[in-house]
């Protein structure tokens, strides 16, 4: 069975589409500015021509489970539920999270991150990913929802100069100030790098059917 996976995100503003095709990765992102429904169906077509593919040959569906935000979390895990049901194949959800952690090891080459995401009402969405000497990413279970103290008690411990911090929303967080950490660059998920995970779930048949996958909210009450 062949490997073309369709990966979407729509956890936050940005909006990205990949696929990955005889080891090569095709991809869009755009600014969607809560437009998520009007934007992704035809970025999602675009890419599908960019890799010069019919929907129909696609073989897994990936996207960005969440945490993020509320609507864009529903929105990518209907249209992906939606995608596998039609197209009969399965599906994979990767956290967030964990997806900005590979674009920070993609773009930057780091391997002990630190990932916040602004999560409204004086609130963070925290992680610490490591990247082991095999190349997989080890975490999900450190992810969590922290009010600013609790994220200055997490880290005040920290040898800092051993870990970078990657995120968005740096500007809302009013403590991030007294972090005092050199390394730290704002980032958004991106649909890219859903694949890596992908490969290694689907060689390992970590996979669903479409009705059994859920979202990951950390907090059913952020909207």
């Amino acid at each position: 069975m062949s490997n073309i996976i369709l990966a979407i995100d729509t956890s936050i503003n940005y909006c990205s589409v990949a696929i990955y095709k005889k080891q090569k990765i095709y991809a869009l992102s755009d600014n969607c500015n809560q437009e998520h429904t009007i934007k992704i169906l035809p970025m999602i077509q675009k890419t599908l021509l960019l890799a010069n593919i019919k929907l129909k040959e696609v073989n897994y569906i990936a996207f960005s489970k969440g945490p993020g935000n509320f609507t864009g979390i529903r929105i990518a895990t209907g249209i992906a539920q939606s995608l596998a049901i039609s197209l009969k194949v399965p599906i994979l959800g990767i956290s967030t999270l964990a997806i900005m952690a590979e674009k920070a090891w993609r773009k930057y080459h780091q391997t002990k991150i630190l990932v916040i995401m602004y999560a409204k009402t004086e609130k963070v969405y925290w992680a610490k990913y490591i990247k082991n000497n095999t190349l997989l990413w080890t975490g999900e279970k450190t992810e969590s929802l922290l009010n600013f103290n609790e994220l200055k008690e997490k880290i005040k411990n920290l040898k800092k100069d051993n870990w970078s911090f990657f995120g968005s929303g740096f500007e809302k967080v009013n403590c991030i100030k007294f972090l005092n950490f050199k390394k730290m660059r704002i980032i958004f998920p991106h649909a890219k790098d859903i694949i890596p995970f992908s490969l290694y779930n689907i060689k390992n048949r970590n996979f669903l059917h479409a009705t059994e996958v859920t979202p990951n909210y950390l907090n059913n009450f952020l909207k």
